[in-house]
């Protein structure tokens, strides 16, 4: 057999991978972006990957208490910034109602599940080009987005792996500052004809040059 859950899957690794939980993966592919893109060494990352981040460092740790790491921090050339990550497969809002418009959403961004506002530096939020897990055409879709990619020049297969640079391909970043973060959640409509708001902060298929340009304005906030 091809795949475990799924028998149309390529391997059971990739089918695995596939079932990553968002937080989990979220934090992966941001390292990946931050080392692989943004040229930063593991010494200057502190990123726990883990559901809710690396609870016994943040809260044991008098040296991390001071402020709020989000879901980690960057050492950079203008100081340490803090990062809040947010994943989001794509999804169908009110599928049930017959709905068909593709999205991906992200919320919790200034406030968490709590109502308890939040407090970092720079908003990293993924939006990965493959369908949700419940979708039963996850791996022809995710082929079919591969193969257009690529007619593009874009590197990425259909075994590339979350850490792998050449994943990114399959990922568009919004890289935004704190401070000019409006509202608690957006979605991004891909049949909206309408340009996106957050235009200026987003970077489509993991484009290095635009990466770095929209993390070194956000790193000068």
């Amino acid at each position: 057999m091809s795949g475990f859950l799924d028998k149309t899957a390529p391997s059971i690794e990739i089918e695995y991978s596939r079932y990553l939980d968002g937080d989990i993966l979220g934090k992966i592919i941001a390292k990946n972006l931050l080392t692989n893109i943004l040229g930063y060494q593991a010494s200057q990352l502190y990123i726990p990957v883990g559901r809710f981040g690396d609870a016994e460092t943040k809260y044991s740790n008098p040296a991390l208490t001071s402020y709020d790491v989000g879901d980690g921090y960057v050492e950079t050339m203008n100081g340490r910034k803090t990062i809040e990550i947010k994943c989001a497969r794509i999804n169908v809002a009110n599928r049930y109602k017959g709905h068909l418009n593709e999205n991906w959403a992200f919320t919790n961004i200034l406030k968490t599940p709590q109502k308890k506002d939040r407090k970092y530096d720079i908003l990293i939020a993924i939006g990965i080009r493959a369908l949700g897990l419940e979708s039963e055409y996850y791996w022809e879709h995710l082929a079919s987005t591969i193969s257009e990619l690529n007619r593009y020049g874009e590197p990425v297969s259909i075994d590339s792996r979350p850490h792998e640079q050449d994943y990114l391909s399959l990922c568009d970043f919004y890289i935004i500052p704190f401070k000019e973060i409006k509202t608690n959640q957006f979605r991004r409509s891909f049949s909206s004809k309408r340009p996106d708001k957050l235009g200026a902060y987003l970077s489509q298929n993991g484009n290095r040059l635009r990466c770095a340009e929209l993390w070194d304005r956000a790193i000068s906030s």
